[in-house]
């Protein structure tokens, strides 16, 4: 009897174990859309600065992001991102320990939370070309208060695009080699 208990519990372990990787897997190994003239190709194409609140959001073409404060580059949130583009919302994913105690109030299910955009402009120049102010794409994040409050609004432009993913006709995988 012991040993049957023993195994429905093991079994039941393994196949939460699962679910678990299932989850951080398609956060982790997921990369967003390249496809020209998407949204997701202009958010992971450079950081986002709010030089009014301090703050830099970096997205990256292999599922990172980093949220900091410019000044100090102190990390205020790290892990993985899912952009989806109808609901113009990016899912985040933030490993325990890898977030302030500032970020609590945005944190659901202990590892979750969501950040919304809208107004997302880019007038289409390319890589390493310097923006002036008004000239620089722009776009409006919600980091969402799970806790039913507001959340906070940030007002962002990328003063330079950084990521050139189809750079002399490589294909996107092998534009690092």
């Amino acid at each position: 009897m012991a040993k049957k208990i023993l195994q429905i519990f093991l079994v039941i372990i393994f196949v939460i174990l699962l679910v678990i990787g299932i989850v951080v897997g398609t956060y982790v190994f997921s990369t967003p859309n390249t496809d020209k003239g998407s949204e997701s190709r202009l958010l992971i194409t450079g950081a986002w600065i709010s030089r009014s609140d301090d703050r830099q959001l970096e997205f990256d073409e292999n599922g990172n992001f980093k949220f900091s404060k410019l000044e100090s580059e102190e990390v205020i949130a790290d892990g993985y991102y899912r952009i989806d583009e109808d609901r113009n919302v990016v899912k985040l994913f933030i490993l325990p320990g890898h977030h302030t105690d500032d970020f609590n109030d945005y944190m659901r299910l202990y590892f979750f939370a969501q950040i919304s955009y809208s107004d997302l402009v880019d007038n289409g120049k390319e890589k390493d070309e310097e923006y002036t102010e008004s000239q620089a794409p722009k776009c409006k994040f919600l980091i969402k208060n799970q806790n039913g409050g507001d959340g906070s609004v940030y007002e962002m432009i990328m003063p330079k695009k950084t990521l050139d993913l189809y750079s002399k006709g490589k294909k996107f995988e092998a534009k690092n080699k």
